[in-house]
């Protein structure tokens, strides 16, 4: 049953997502409830109970690796650890998938590597041949420091939005993929989708 597998996200933005990009790459609904746990705080505070839930067969959790990638597994290592699971010492390239008589997946955003975000994962489905997306980041870096609104870890978020911004239907990423304006068959999609499909396969 689909509520036998769950997977945790930090928002709405991460569930759309999710469900836009394995309709698109998959042709169908996913064969797992997704839990929006509104914030990573809340998924990491409450990852140990939610590992304990009766009837569960598999849990992933999709997390944002933010500006250190070996503190947020840490993290989420240890939270595993205290609801009865194990994770590896570093995250798998590919998604992580530990088996057991819970089978758990860990996926950071954006590629389990690199220091980012959901945008950070989004930026790499902008198609190679896009000519807006050049000036997209033209204008969120030429605008002075002085004059900026948004954090400087948050440069490359701002450039996805601009470059959103541009699209005929402007609009949320998840919609972008949907629309094809971001790219559902780009090799970081297309491995994301695998990941979610061995983790939540029979």
């Amino acid at each position: 049953m689909v509520e036998e597998r769950i997977l945790l996200v930090e928002g709405e933005d991460d569930e759309h997502v999710v469900l836009c990009l394995y309709r698109k790459v998959r042709g169908s609904e996913p064969p797992f409830t997704i839990v929006n746990k509104e914030g990573y705080t809340k998924l990491l505070q409450g990852l140990s109970v939610d590992l304990k839930r009766s009837g569960l067969k598999v849990v992933g959790i999709l997390a944002d690796a933010n500006d250190n990638v070996e503190a947020r597994w840490l993290e989420l290592s240890k939270a595993v650890k205290e609801g009865g699971g194990r994770l590896p010492d570093a995250p798998a390239p590919t998604g992580t998938i530990v088996e057991g008589s819970l089978r758990v997946g860990v996926w950071l955003m954006p590629d389990n590597r690199s220091a980012g975000e959901l945008e950070d994962f989004a930026r790499q489905l902008v198609p190679s041949s896009d000519r807006v997306w050049p000036r997209a980041k033209r204008y969120i870096e030429g605008i002075p420091d002085e004059d900026r609104r948004f954090k400087p870890g948050k440069i490359s978020k701002a450039k996805l939005y601009a470059w959103l911004a541009s699209r005929l239907l402007p609009q949320r990423m998840g919609a972008a993929i949907t629309a094809g304006d971001l790219d559902a068959q780009a090799p970081l999609a297309k491995q994301f989708a695998k990941w979610l499909a061995d983790l939540f396969g029979e």
